[in-house]
């Protein structure tokens, strides 16, 4: 959702997004999956995200997006919990407007590991999705925006796991 405002002669452009830290498994030695956008000159990693549908849900609307760019069944991503979010804003060209981005991030579970790329994910940009062991992956994001994001999953991760381990003590 898209939203202008005019003021100085500078445009203001607002963009609401939601994405995911997807997990393949609920250990500490778990893989999330990052994608590859080709876009301008050299490929980056980013953590899956897109922008929201009008009325749609922020956690559907994640859920989507990490479907959408990943080729994970949607029945597939389990939401476990809210990250927060991150905004900030870029220039593009021309640079008389300003966008500012806000993006929703949720920790998921994938159900399937497959990862696939559609024709409509290659126009958009997106070269290939991978799994990353979780320190990798915090080495390859290209902004720290997604690197702290993965931070605050490994932390919630943390918390989930020791919940298991003691639902799992003998009382």
């Amino acid at each position: 959702m898209a939203g202008g405002k005019q003021s100085l002669g500078l445009s203001f452009i607002s963009h609401m997004c939601c994405g995911g830290v997807v997990l393949d498994q609920l250990k500490r030695d778990c893989r999330l999956v990052l994608i590859e956008v080709s876009k301008g000159k050299q490929p980056h990693w980013l953590l899956p995200k897109g922008h929201v549908n009008p009325g749609e849900p922020y956690e559907e609307a994640a859920c989507r997006e990490v479907s959408e760019e990943t080729g994970i069944p949607l029945p597939d991503l389990q939401v476990l919990a809210y990250l927060g979010k991150i905004d900030y804003s870029f220039p593009p060209v021309p640079r008389f407007e300003l966008h500012r981005k806000t993006v929703h991030f949720y920790l998921m579970l994938a159900h399937s590991t497959a990862l696939t790329i559609s024709r409509m994910t290659l126009e958009e940009g997106i070269a290939s999705a991978h799994w990353f062991p979780v320190q990798a992956a915090k080495e390859v994001v290209r902004y720290d925006g997604n690197r702290e994001v993965i931070e605050r999953a490994e932390l919630i991760l943390e918390q989930l796991l020791a919940k298991q381990t003691a639902h799992d003590l003998p009382a």
